[in-house]
């Protein structure tokens, strides 16, 4: 399908003046029904209405679509697939690694219907233990893949681009992907890797102790443009349907949360609510999707 086939931009950032978009927050309240999304704009609500209208708009939101979700975990958006596409397979490490105990539950194995947040169809749904850096399918066996906000955790940039190319090999020729991550909107001078490394370099490894030359400390799970384009677009083999918009609207910056190093947080109006930007150090990063394509 052709990039002027789709209905909106979808090759953005997380902007607070996209929930004043009548179609998103029609998006929202079906996957997300119990989340008033005008009054709580959050970029994870957001990144589900962007995946679903994709998906609508390339023809997926059939009942012959088969639907893969890398990096799934119990996310409200696997329940809502199931009924809309006639098959689901979620993947994810379930009950291992930094997620197991709050987004994937070795429960979700046996019983997905524990998290579900309304009702859906259970024989639509197929829950995996898999690594998504080497996915247990056969060539082209998807019409459609969805990641959100996952793809960023996979460990490295060499990790992270084994994902991406495995995600292009499972889709069918002429399928979609919709892969959501961050990407820095402001990153500071002192928060590139060759700082990072050189940090750790004159402290003995007292400071920024996981820097190398290509690799942040604190900071590795956020793109940069031109990484977003090295370690997934490329190694995919599919085509960005659309240009990156970079843009950001001024009020989004209206609230930006504060991430410190114990783990809390804070936001800079007080309120938790827009929640779009997070600052981490002294940068500042969103939600940015992906929409993609395979040859035919």
């Amino acid at each position: 399908m052709a990039a002027a086939a789709l209905r909106r931009h979808y090759a953005k950032m997380c902007e607070l003046s996209d929930f004043r978009d009548p179609a998103i927050i029609s998006w929202i309240n079906e996957v997300l029904p119990d989340e008033p999304a005008k009054q709580r704009p959050h970029r994870k609500a957001w990144e589900f209405a962007m995946a679903a209208s994709f998906l609508e708009d390339v023809g997926c939101l059939r009942d012959e679509a088969r639907v893969l979700d890398v990096g799934a975990g119990k996310e409200a958006f696997l329940y809502w697939l199931t009924n809309r596409v006639g098959r689901v397979t979620a993947i994810d490490i379930y009950g291992q690694g930094h997620f197991s105990e709050s987004e994937a539950p070795a429960a979700m194995l046996s019983e997905p219907s524990l998290y579900a947040p309304y009702p859906f169809r259970s024989d639509r749904l197929e829950v995996l233990s898999m690594d998504a850096r080497a996915l247990e399918f056969p060539d082209q066996s998807f019409d459609a893949v969805v990641s959100c906000s996952s793809i960023e955790h996979f460990g490295s940039r060499e990790e992270i681009a084994s994902s991406a190319r495995e995600i292009g090999r499972v889709l069918r020729p002429g399928g979609h992907a919709f892969i959501v991550t961050e990407l820095f909107v402001r990153r500071s001078l002192v928060d590139f890797a060759p700082i990072h490394f050189a940090a750790r370099v004159l402290t003995a490894g007292r400071r920024a102790p996981t820097a190398t030359l290509r690799r942040r400390h604190g900071l590795s799970e956020m793109f940069t443009p031109r990484e977003l384009h090295r370690d997934v677009i490329k190694p995919s083999g599919l085509r960005l349907m659309q240009p990156l918009d970079r843009s950001m609207s001024e009020d989004t910056w209206s609230n930006v949360t504060i991430a410190h190093d114990d783990g809390s947080y804070t936001t800079t109006t007080g309120d938790p609510f827009p929640s779009i930007l997070l600052r981490g150090g002294r940068s500042v990063f969103t939600s940015v999707c992906l929409p993609l394509e395979k040859a035919g």
